[in-house]
């Protein structure tokens, strides 16, 4: 009895096994036509959609070509090196490798088209106002009066000691014609002058 539910359990393991080998290869029949046809994005899904049931290689190999296909090209380039990681020995591996190079290219290019962030101007504060100065409250002048008699005694000295540098000056002037006459000149002054294909997985 144990071996006879030991093998029908083998049979429904094997039968389950083969269910999903088939609805995966069903899946690949859906992507490869879908590709054939140019839509990349029908035949993605069913590409992974298979992979993920059956892990075959080969459909990294077409999902890779899928995102080519929608212009993807970095995400393309990681699917073949997930590829190569699963199947080194490829015979074609110098030409996969040769194209992840062309797709890293080709994804540097992309990024060079997009459009730069416009960086944020940094606000600038406002001028702090300068503060008024408030004019006296009643806008007039105080007028001081002089003192009458102080200032007629300045002036009185005042005109004393005009009268006395006039005269000293008279003084001066005649002592200097007078030397003027006597001294003859000795000198003058000088003056200074920058769509792969897909691999079948049957």
């Amino acid at each position: 009895m144990v071996l006879f539910l030991a093998a029908l359990g083998m049979d429904s393991v094997a039968h389950a096994q083969a269910d999903r080998m088939a609805r995966a290869r069903q899946l690949y029949s859906v992507g490869r036509d879908a590709y054939n046809a140019g839509d990349f994005a029908k035949a993605l899904d069913a590409f992974k959609e298979s992979f993920s049931l059956s892990h075959e290689p080969a459909l990294l190999y077409n999902i890779a070509s899928a995102l080519q296909g929608l212009k993807q090209p970095h995400e393309a380039a990681e699917e073949l090196r997930s590829y190569l990681r699963l199947k080194p020995a490829d015979p074609d591996r110098p030409q996969i490798e040769e194209r992840i190079r062309t797709l890293e290219e080709e994804q540097r290019l992309l990024d060079l088209d997009k459009p730069q962030p416009t960086p944020t101007p940094t606000p600038v504060a406002p001028p702090t106002p300068t503060p008024a100065v408030n004019p006296p409250a009643n806008n007039t002048l105080t007028v001081v009066a002089p003192d009458t008699a102080h200032e007629k005694q300045r002036m009185r000295r005042r005109t004393a000691l005009i009268v006395g540098l006039t005269a000293g000056a008279v003084v001066i002037a005649g002592v200097a014609v007078g030397l003027a006459f006597g001294l003859q000149p000795h000198e003058q002054a000088l003056t200074p002058s920058i769509v792969g294909p897909i691999k079948s997985t049957e």
